[in-house]
């Protein structure tokens, strides 16, 4: 006998096409897939997925910003997105300013810690300076440098 269940499920499987497209997804798939995550995390009993945006930044007497730091609040760790210092003020202490205060505002929320990425080329030795440590690195990510994944945990 046979089960038409799955029968019409790998009819159906048989019929699809996967297309490749290049760009962002359109605004309904978007939503499909985003509430599609969502329905599987309730069924997981898994922690709502909240994102806040949060940013510090320095901007000189004319109104040019010329320090940044942008940061996303996930679940109990806040992720440095993006530090930027303008040429002209590095070395004087704005990165470590900036972050300095992402780690104050961490603190006040109770949250376990802060990470992020960064590359080979970038900044390594500046967040591990700050206390942060590696916990991950993918190497050639591009060929010849690598991809540093780094973090500063505040509970035990």
């Amino acid at each position: 006998m046979i089960d038409m269940d799955t029968y019409q499920t790998s009819r159906v499987r048989n019929m699809l096409e996967i297309e490749f497209n290049q760009g962002p997804l359109s605004d309904s798939y978007q939503a499909q897939l985003k509430v599609g995550f969502e329905s599987h995390s309730e069924v997981q009993q898994a922690p709502p997925y909240v994102k806040e945006n949060v940013n510090w930044t320095l901007v000189n007497e004319q109104g040019k910003l010329i320090a940044a730091l942008t940061a996303n609040l996930l679940w109990d760790w806040l992720y440095i997105d993006e530090l930027w210092v303008d040429e002209s003020c590095r070395g004087t202490g704005m990165g470590k300013q900036l972050m300095a205060k992402a780690e104050e505002y961490a603190v006040d929320k109770d949250l376990s810690g802060l990470w992020l990425w960064t590359q080979s080329w970038q900044a390594p030795d500046f967040y591990k300076s700050l206390g942060f440590e590696e916990f991950t690195r993918l190497d050639n990510f591009p060929v010849g440098h690598s991809r540093i994944g780094l973090r500063k945990t505040f509970t035990d």
